[in-house]
């Protein structure tokens, strides 16, 4: 009994050690873990989901980026310029030390692709809308009008028609929540307090499983550094989350000048529905944009060199009298015809992309659709 009571006591007393040892880290943990803060209003007050929704929406028309900084998955950087405009009009190209890499243009017509990395062969490839060509610029699968809605300071939202599936306000992270939900995807918006309102700041998207239930998580995304700038209040960075083959995917869009009443979107619509003309000098290069017509250095139309105003009086000798001539018989004016009626006004004429939007394939092989 002697030998056998110290046995006893060496292995329990490890025993209570570990358990100890478990507790303590777990009250630690929940002692380091931030407290959940209160909603900022009574039971019963908080915002209309309806009206967050509203809110959630493009804050820009249209804005150009000269100058800003991306980060896919925290190691791979370069410079990144861009042009948008909703809904679907994007222009965006990323550069290392001058050197393209790729560029993507798209508007409702189809998207446009120069590409120079080695994930799939280099070339110029062309096709309908898709969220594959975002991909192949930014590394993370979004939506065309997404992408557009998310660079304007908004929130990409699932199609209608929609229900509201649950709002809430979440301590944890101190952002008022509402979701939704339509046949294929869940949705979570996120929003902030901001004086007397609320401000969108981040969303998650799933799809649904046949039964409805949640399922696969698709991506998550959040505007980072709040500031007002210009009369909008937009984000001094935007993450986008993804999840990748091995880890999840991440982006991160760094803003260092912005344009929030850009040229471009300046536009006189063109009779016969072709591209619209633009009001001032635009980012991008000016190769790429097709030709400028026949307008010369100083703009005007039709000049030709050397031509002499009209009327003028060409230089040397004074020209010769001329004879009289025998008065003309006018023949008797004719009865003015009859008023043909106004044809009926024209509709609206139809507004084409910017030609910022187009890029051609100059110097690459023709690779044709991406996405197909």
């Amino acid at each position: 009994m002697v030998r056998r009571g110290p046995a006893i006591v060496r292995g329990v007393i490890p025993r209570a050690l570990v358990l100890a040892s478990l507790l303590g880290a777990l009250t630690f943990g929940a002692a380091c873990r931030p407290k959940a803060t209160k909603a900022p209003y009574g039971p019963g007050e908080g915002p209309n989901a309806q009206t967050l929704i509203a809110d959630a929406k493009p804050q820009l028309g249209a804005i150009a980026v000269p100058e800003a900084k991306v980060i896919a998955n925290r190691v791979m950087r370069g410079n990144l310029a861009f042009l948008a405009q909703g809904p679907g009009r994007f222009r965006g190209s990323v550069q290392i030390s001058g050197n393209e890499l790729v560029t993507l243009a798209f508007t409702e017509d189809g998207y446009a692709l120069r590409y120079k990395l080695d994930a799939f062969p280099t070339g110029f490839y062309h096709g309908p809308p898709s969220a594959c060509a975002v991909e192949a610029l930014l590394g993370v699968a979004l939506d065309t009008e997404d992408l557009v809605a998310l660079v304007l300071g908004g929130a990409p939202i699932i199609a209608a028609p929609y229900e509201i599936a649950d709002q809430k306000w979440d301590g944890e992270v101190s952002r008022e929540a509402v979701t939704i939900r339509n046949a294929r995807y869940e949705q979570r918006l996120e929003f902030e307090p901001n004086g007397d309102g609320w401000q969108f700041v981040g969303s998650k998207l799933w799809t649904r499983n046949p039964d409805g239930s949640r399922g696969t998580w698709r991506w998550s995304l959040s505007h980072e550094e709040m500031k007002d700038r210009g009369g909008a209040r937009l984000p001094a960075q935007t993450r986008v989350v993804a999840p990748g083959k091995r880890k999840n995917n991440q982006l991160l869009i760094q803003y260092r000048t912005r344009d929030l009443d850009p040229a471009f979107a300046k536009l006189v619509a063109t009779d016969d529905g072709g591209g619209a003309t633009q009001g001032g000098d635009d980012w991008g290069d000016a190769g790429d944009a097709g030709d400028a017509g026949d307008a010369g250095e100083d703009g005007w139309e039709g000049a030709e060199e050397g031509g002499e105003w009209e009327g003028k009086e060409p230089e040397g000798e004074a020209p010769k009298a001329e004879e009289p001539k025998p008065a003309e018989v006018k023949p008797e004016p004719e009865p003015e015809p009859m008023p043909k009626p106004e044809p009926e006004p024209k509709p609206g004429a139809k507004q084409g992309p910017p030609a910022v939007f187009t890029i051609n394939g100059e110097g690459l092989s023709d690779r044709g659709d991406l996405c197909r």
